[in-house]
């Protein structure tokens, strides 16, 4: 999985000792989508949310009023998304814009992955479905009449991935931070994998260093489809 790298944090190492043992049994737990998507009849979707907030470690924030998003499966536990978050505002009453959006859009693309995942309970650590984004490298620039500021993220973002083991015909993504600019899932179990990888997406503000955000917000999954049907899917876990 590209852009799911090592990042050496004390937190992590604690909170993931912990869980080691269960996470390593766990590796043969069968966690995918049902029915089956395949390239040749991939189970499809689309996606809202209300309100969705961004905040790095450092403060910077931006608050979408909603979001659309379509994707595909095209394996159990490998698909691809495009999302577009609109009304999105910056610092200082700034309008955040994506590269070639209109004014107020950020839209985004990448990888979507259903694993499983660690997050961050108080001082624990707990087993959870999660959808997984990928998200390609975008670039926004957030305006007004007196300042303009621009930032560039991408990297890896989990949600919290409800309901499992239940046929449905919706679905939702939480994502939720543990503190301020730290989502709380840090950590995923890559297919048939036994050690944990870090999932972690990066800021750069203005052309700084790269740092942690999070994202506040659930997105609601509906309108599955598989060979042009519409279908109720089971999140296997």
């Amino acid at each position: 999985m590209k852009r799911i790298r090592l990042f050496g944090m004390a937190l992590i190492c604690v909170c993931a000792l912990g869980a080691l043992t269960a996470m390593s049994a766990s590796a043969a737990e069968v966690t995918k989508i049902l029915p089956e998507p395949t390239a040749a009849k991939p189970v499809t979707y689309t996606a809202k949310s209300g309100e969705i907030r961004m905040l790095s470690v450092a403060g910077f924030e931006v608050k979408c009023k909603k979001a659309t998003s379509d994707g595909s499966f095209t394996t159990p536990n490998f698909g691809d998304f495009d999302v577009l978050f609109t009304e999105c505002t910056g610092p200082l009453t700034t309008t955040c814009t994506s590269a070639g959006a209109p004014k107020g859009l950020i839209g985004a693309e990448g990888e979507v992955h259903y694993l499983l995942a660690l997050e961050m309970k108080g001082t624990e650590t707990i087993l959870v479905a999660a959808l997984v984004f990928l998200f390609d490298e975008f670039h926004v620039t957030c305006e007004s009449k007196v300042i303009s500021m621009t930032f560039a993220a991408d990297g890896c973002i989990a949600a919290r991935a409800e309901p499992i083991n239940k046929l449905t015909k919706t679905t939702t993504d939480t994502f939720e931070e543990f503190k301020s600019g730290e989502t709380k899932i840090l950590e995923v179990l890559p297919v048939e994998g036994t050690v944990e990888a870090t999932c972690l997406p990066d800021i750069s503000v203005n052309g700084g260093a790269d740092e942690l955000f999070a994202m506040n917000g659930t997105i609601t999954n509906e309108k599955f489809t598989r060979a042009t049907k519409e279908i109720e899917i089971e999140l296997m876990n």
